[in-house]
């Protein structure tokens, strides 16, 4: 099978599992978020937070399998061995950051919610092996269930007990169940078992690879969601609940626009990343895509965010439509950046990689910290100022390092961020000077379809050649 096809192939099964996975933590949040309030929603946030960031910093290890051009029984064993290593001490970790916590003036019974989260990161640290195993041989059906089936587990005992009015323990419990069940799933569907385990040497020659990897894998984490923590800090819990929801939702676009191309691109970089030209292309490709559909959400949230707030919420979360909105201005940078590090990562260049989030992370504290003192529209407005001039500072460094890689094509990938923008301010003025209230469902479906349409026909004469892209891949997958 060519790469495009498995391309294709592996986008439609992560498209399936991503609409399966995001329709059930919809579901999830919007039940806890009904039951809890953003108060009790933000102390979650911070308590789980930790567990995440480990958790998902440890899941990454998978690529290290991805990437081995032959991963013999030794190798395998070895890296079982690290991985299961690292995620006892983030356990660990876990356990002293709770009672840290539970010294600390009001925070006192958070420390509680955090303990049971150490599972996360040891479930993740166990099951790294069997999930590099299936991407490896491009086993993309089970990949798509093992998570589609954790989250609907751990969905259900969240719903269960936001219901029953046990308040933030009910998201303490989805993030801890979910990579429990995924790694079970993929433990029983690689067939791999571990035949030993492997000494101390051996997994520090491991960690000269990892090492990086992991490093950039947990800034991103600690990137996404230090902010939840900084927020909680600043402003309080019900600031954290607001932005971590709004943020829920910039996640389920991310996750539904850009991460079914994203999830198959390291696998095939790998395979191909010793035609250079041919890598550098693909990773165009990708970004063309990515960047054009990475606007919709913004676009169309811009006018139904307020009407769905008001429908789902009414007033208990303040600020939330406009929240969603300023952040996912942010997403259509996000669609550009992230091809661009997964083929970092794949030319064997994790340090760069390592040291951008780096500087992605620093930044993001720096802006976050000082826009939380003025509220929590400030400090999303913050987020979206950072991830623009982060973005920004990757394409030069990249394009530095990589000639074949023209800043010219970046402005162009970066126009659908310009046009979306565009036609939320026509379509705005228009709202504005026909008095349109957006609570109410006519107004905003009225101007939701007229900025959709707008969006989409400007798209149409403007990025024609990537629409025909997305078109041929589709019809040559049939």
């Amino acid at each position: 099978m060519s790469y495009s096809k498995l391309a294709m192939k592996g986008a439609i099964w992560s498209l399936l599992q991503v609409l399966a996975e995001r329709f059930t933590q919809t579901v999830v949040m919007l039940t806890a978020a009904l039951f809890l309030g953003p108060h009790e929603f933000g102390v979650a946030a911070m308590a789980t937070a930790p567990a995440i960031v480990t958790a998902a910093t440890l899941q990454s290890g998978n690529q290290l399998v991805i990437q081995r051009d032959e991963a013999t029984p030794a190798f395998l064993d070895t890296a079982f061995s690290l991985f299961l290593w690292l995620g006892v001490l983030a356990a660990v970790a876990i356990a002293a950051l709770a009672f840290v916590f539970r010294m600390m003036p009001g925070y006192d019974a958070v420390y509680l919610m955090i303990l049971p989260t150490a599972l996360a990161p040891l479930a993740a640290g166990v099951g790294v092996v069997a999930e590099g195993l299936l991407e490896r041989s491009f086993n993309y059906r089970v990949l798509a269930v093992r998570k589609t089936v954790g989250q609907a587990i751990a969905g259900v005992a969240c719903c269960t007990l936001a219901v029953l009015g046990f308040g933030a323990w009910s998201i303490v419990v989805q993030v801890t169940v979910a990579p429990v069940i995924s790694t079970a799933i993929s433990i029983a569907a690689s067939g791999w078992r571990p035949q030993r385990l492997a000494g101390f040497d051996a997994m520090k020659e491991l960690t000269r690879f990892s090492g990086a990897l992991l490093g950039f894998s947990a800034m991103n984490q600690i990137n996404i969601r230090s902010v939840d923590v900084i927020v909680g800090f600043i402003a309080g819990p019900t600031a954290t609940g607001v932005f971590r929801l709004a943020r829920t939702v910039l996640d389920l676009a991310v996750s539904l626009f850009l991460n079914p191309i994203n999830n198959t691109l390291l696998p095939i970089f790998s395979r191909m990343v010793e035609d250079r030209q041919r890598t550098v292309e693909a990773m165009w490709r990708a970004c063309g895509i990515t960047s054009l559909v990475a606007s919709v959400p913004f676009v169309a949230s811009a006018f139904a965010g307020p009407y769905v707030a008001e429908l789902v919420f009414k007033d208990k979360w303040p600020h939330l439509a406009q929240m969603i909105t300023i952040l996912l201005i942010s997403l259509p940078l996000i669609a550009v950046v992230v091809p661009m590090q997964t083929y970092l990562v794949a030319i064997g260049r994790p340090k760069l990689a390592f040291f951008n989030n780096v500087i992605q992370t620093t930044m993001n504290i720096a802006f976050i910290w000082v826009g939380a003192y003025f509220g929590v529209l400030a400090a999303g407005t913050a987020f979206v100022i950072r991830c623009f001039l982060g973005g920004g500072i990757l394409i030069y460094v990249i394009t530095r390092l990589v000639p074949e890689i023209r800043v010219a094509r970046d402005v162009v990938m970066s126009l659908p961020t310009v046009l979306g923008l565009a036609v939320v301010a026509v379509v705005s003025s228009l709202v504005w000077a026909a008095n349109l209230d957006l609570n109410h469902l006519g107004p905003a479906l009225s101007a939701t379809m007229l900025a959709l349409l707008l969006y989409g026909g400007m798209a149409l004469a403007f990025f024609r050649d990537r629409l025909i892209t997305v078109f041929a891949a589709i019809k040559s997958k049939r």
